[in-house]
């Protein structure tokens, strides 16, 4: 049956010690979370070019939107995350963290469609890292570069050998950049007003929860002694 607001205010009032557990859990949750200091992210663009060892040129005459480009670019992420599909979101362009992932990496090409279908102008790759650390960070964006070139000369083979033929890559240098992501002034405000509601409500919860289980122990005592003083003692 339902429960009345005054009875959920009664039953918090007897087993106040249900709440104030959740309370305290609550604050030290949300005190733990904000001692992390926030995260740090960075999504670093890799573009796949062809053109000679002596031009800089990475416009539309790099071979970037070449379809054939485009596809070796593509087998490049499929080694480098080990087959495993790549996961999308609705836009492109959404982080990690924005999902909630606080350590996490994500390596594929850029795809303008964005979760519903795919779409591939430019043989660019993208790798997004996010952790808890500015080193963590860093470590694994030097080790997936490194492995992004290391299979880049791999997969070509003898062809890497001619200078004029090679598909070579290029790193977007502001790409590199490492960006710290922490909640602002309001953010925080809301996060514990937000922390404080769901404590107060999974502690009215808990205490009408335990406050029926005891009273309802309490009645069955009750009424079991009931019988037993209403029962004629036996004469021998």
């Amino acid at each position: 049956r339902p429960v009345t607001f005054g009875q959920v205010v009664s039953a918090m009032l007897r087993r106040w010690y249900v709440p104030l557990v959740v309370l305290m859990a609550a604050s030290a949750l949300t005190t733990q979370l904000m001692k992390s200091g926030g995260l740090y992210s960075t999504r670093t663009v890799v573009m796949f070019v062809n053109i000679g060892p002596h031009q800089v040129n990475i416009g539309p005459d790099s071979g970037s939107q070449d379809d054939n480009i485009i596809a070796f670019a593509g087998a490049v992420a499929n080694d480098v995350n080990n087959g495993r599909p790549v996961f999308r979101y609705a836009q492109d362009d959404a982080p990690l963290y924005g999902a909630g992932i606080s350590q996490g990496v994500f390596v594929g090409l850029r795809n303008d469609n964005g979760q519903w279908g795919t779409s591939f102008p430019r043989a660019e790759l993208e790798i997004e890292i996010v952790g808890p650390t500015h080193d963590y960070v860093e470590s694994m964006q030097q080790e997936l570069l490194l492995r992004v070139s290391t299979r880049v000369r791999e997969l070509q083979g003898p062809a890497y050998d001619d200078p004029d033929s090679r598909i070579r890559t290029q790193v977007v240098p502001l790409t590199l950049e490492i960006d710290h992501i922490s909640a602002s002034g309001n953010q925080l405000v809301i996060a514990v007003a937000s922390m404080l509601a769901a404590a107060m409500i999974v502690g009215s919860w808990g205490a009408v929860r335990l406050d029926a289980l005891l009273r309802g122990r309490s009645a069955r005592r009750k009424r079991k002694m009931e019988r037993t003083d209403q029962m004629p003692e036996r004469t021998s």
